[in-house]
């Protein structure tokens, strides 16, 4: 499985990285147009990411923004929904109108608040089947 981490804090990379790499080949970005960039480089090269484990709140293009326009570019690369890349949206904000945005502005698979841990990446990526 390919995942790309994307988080603009170093301690908090630092750890999903290191959580995630029982799953797979982990790259990190650092903001959501570094995570654009690497997200379409990767279509490009046929080696597309699985997973992708995204911050809201980042300099340069937001969590929410960049996760949009993911879901736009696999449109143009013709991968139909089932065949999309699963986005787990991350943050620390747990209120209910940022839960809605994460799935209905950023078409997200699904919602972790932070500190992300081991269990619960475990119990999400079984959640959208990523892992049995």
């Amino acid at each position: 499985m390919r995942i790309l981490v994307t988080e603009d804090d170093y301690v908090s990379r630092y750890a999903l990285t290191i959580m995630l790499r029982g799953y797979g080949d982990v790259d990190v970005a650092v903001d959501g147009a570094e995570s654009l960039k690497a997200f379409r480089q990767a279509l490009e090269e046929g080696k597309a990411y699985d997973l992708v484990f995204m911050d809201i709140i980042m300099p340069k293009m937001d969590g929410l923004e960049a996760s949009r326009k993911i879901r736009e570019t696999e449109k143009q690369y013709g991968i139909v929904p089932r065949n999309e890349a699963k986005i787990i949206m991350t943050t620390a904000m747990c209120d209910p109108r940022t839960v809605f945005k994460a799935f209905n502005k950023s078409h997200a698979t699904e919602f972790m608040v932070k500190p992300c841990e081991a269990t619960s990446i475990q119990e999400t990526l079984a959640r959208v089947g990523s892992v049995a």
